[in-house]
């Protein structure tokens, strides 16, 4: 009896690479489609360089399929978030929260909808500016440092700050109790912490009962450094006692001594120079520090 024999015909390979290859096609194209379902990358327009305002308003270019958008505001030194805005509609935003002034920040938007976050937009750098009355480091900025004055340095923005109000409701003698020479006779901008360290050395430990003292004493903010403006720094806080504000009308004391029995003072209700006071006599103290 004759055995038939059968035999199996393989699929061409040709037609198995062609599966293999549509199929591949095809789920590329899914992934495409997939992700070009997501939000374009937005481009950021402002805030950026220098700005004066603390609440800035961010604006950006839309991004196609975005239904909303996100925007995100980082400390370029320590690339933490500070601010961070979701659920966006418009092409703009203005931030209700105070930024932190004479920082680094950056920020950038995103597009999102219903298939997700899209990709950053472009990364924009700013810096909001200090002006004098500005709220900074435990009081009001007073004065911003100029080229050619102690502690300036270029690109930084460095200055005084005044105590937002003065530190004792009733004035103090300048002296603590008798007449000396303290060596403390600078006036310029820049000598007012040395001079309060001097008197200080000369005249015991910070107390309530002299100038020096009560100002070296005060810790606003947290600060410690604290100090009886001189002569040239206590005029900068007549200048713009107006935008520092809390001052009466009082003559104030400054750090710089005229000689042992008297010691600079100015009254910030008249526009006269500084008059050399009697250290028994009783002034306002409004202190000071740099940053």
């Amino acid at each position: 009896m004759a055995v038939r024999r059968f035999m199996h015909i393989g699929r061409p390979a040709s037609l198995t690479l062609g599966v293999v290859l549509f199929a591949l096609l095809a789920i590329l194209l899914l992934a495409g489609a997939a992700q070009a379902a997501k939000p374009g990358a937005p481009k950021a327009k402002a805030p950026a360089g220098a700005i004066a305002t603390a609440t800035p308003t961010f604006t950006w270019n839309k991004a196609a399929r975005a239904t909303t958008y996100e925007v995100r505001v980082y400390d370029a030194g320590t690339l933490k978030v500070v601010l961070k805005k979701a659920g966006l509609t418009k092409l703009s935003w203005k931030s209700s929260k105070t930024l932190p002034r004479n920082v680094d920040l950056m920020w950038a938007v995103r597009g999102v909808n219903a298939d997700g976050m899209g990709a950053p937009s472009n990364v924009s750098g700013f810096k909001i500016k200090l002006a004098v009355g500005n709220a900074y480091q435990g009081g009001k900025v007073a004065y911003i440092f100029k080229s050619g004055d102690p502690g300036y340095v270029a690109g930084q923005t460095h200055g005084l700050i005044a105590a937002k109000a003065d530190q004792k409701t009733t004035g103090v003698q300048w002296y603590n109790g008798s007449y000396a020479a303290t060596g403390a006779t600078g006036t310029a901008l820049g000598t007012g912490f040395s001079n309060t360290n001097m008197i200080i050395s000369v005249q015991g430990a910070p107390s309530s009962g002299y100038a020096a003292g009560v100002a070296h004493a005060y810790q606003g903010g947290g600060y410690t450094d604290w100090y009886l403006p001189s002569k040239d720094e206590l005029n900068q806080l007549f200048l713009h006692q107006a935008k520092i504000g809390g001052f009466g009308p009082h003559y104030y004391w400054s750090s710089s001594e005229f000689d042992a029995s008297t010691a600079w003072a100015k009254a910030f209700d008249l526009s006269s120079p500084a008059y050399a006071y009697s250290k028994n006599g009783a002034s306002y103290v409004r202190a000071v520090r740099v940053f």
